[in-house]
């Protein structure tokens, strides 16, 4: 029990990564904490829930090419906001930025009323992707098994990205240093509207995957977006590696408090990230 227990714990932290990751790029980069990001991620689900009946519903390769193609269209769509709507609001005050994002929270989530309506839905698991392995002498369900494993290659994939390609030098230099940066000669609109793309792109597929266990509806923006920026501020705002660790501490501790202290599971969460934020105040004045 413990060990389906944990397994459902690494699960639900590779899921928080896939989210977290794009939003801790997005602010190591822009310095903008993007409230609009879990509205992102909730119509990367509703799209999947309205593309994949039109692929070849029931199919494993057209569940995994409708959560790509709506990945990529939630970074357009991120693109869009980020290139018309962010771009103009980058050296304004915090108060417009947050504005700025709420609002989009809010028409995205009235938009997704009026094209899908107040009621649950859900997506059809793929018969491929239904049923459960053996590990151990454990069953555990294929589907958490999947999503372990598109996690470990979505984190290899973005590693390789931000460690071996040009681009993905200049994004970890612009976390770092975005003077130094636009001093080299970089166009600093365009990375933070790639970075931005990547981030949605991120959340897009999240949300597809999150699609298929669990029932979707227009107040889901709500509901992960809360975690997520848990995940960020424990993993440290900006750091891709530190939202992968704190998405895993998450998760574990999510599964194992509904186990043995259903009541308390988010508190402990909670207190997580009071003890993460009470360390690094006191190493500050340490310092």
């Amino acid at each position: 029990m413990l060990f389906v227990q944990v397994m459902q714990g690494v699960m639900e932290g590779i899921f928080l990564f896939l989210i977290a990751s794009g939003l801790t790029l997005i602010f190591g980069v822009s310095r903008i904490v993007n409230f609009a990001h879990g509205s992102f991620y909730m119509v990367g689900a509703f799209l999947t829930y309205q593309i994949y009946p039109w692929i070849a519903e029931g199919t494993a390769l057209g569940f995994f090419v409708t959560i790509l193609i709506c990945g990529l269209l939630v970074a357009a769509l991120g693109l869009l906001f980020e290139v018309f709507l962010l771009r103009r609001v980058y050296h304004a005050e915090e108060l417009m930025q947050l504005v700025l994002t709420l609002a989009a929270v809010l028409i995205i989530r009235d938009v997704t009323k009026f094209l899908w309506g107040l009621d649950d839905v859900t997506v059809s698991l793929p018969d491929a992707l239904s049923g459960a392995a053996v590990i151990g002498g454990t069953y555990l369900p294929t589907y958490q098994l999947v999503m372990v494993g598109v996690g470990v290659v979505v984190l290899a994939a973005v590693w390789g990205f931000l460690k071996f390609t040009h681009a993905g030098i200049i994004l970890r230099a612009a976390t770092d240093d975005r003077g130094m940066v636009a001093l080299l000669g970089t166009n600093q609109a365009h990375v933070f509207s790639s970075v931005f793309a990547i981030g949605c792109f991120l959340a897009g597929i999240a949300g597809g995957f999150a699609a298929a266990f669990e029932s979707i509806n227009y107040l889901l923006d709500t509901r992960v977006i809360v975690l997520a920026f848990i995940v960020v501020v424990i993993g440290g705002l900006g750091n891709f590696y530190g939202a992968l660790y704190a998405s895993l501490a998450v998760g574990i501790l999510k599964a194992l408090g509904l186990l043995f202290a259903p009541r308390l599971s988010m508190v402990i969460i909670f207190l997580l990230m009071a003890v993460v934020l009470l360390i690094r105040s006191l190493r500050r004045t340490t310092e």
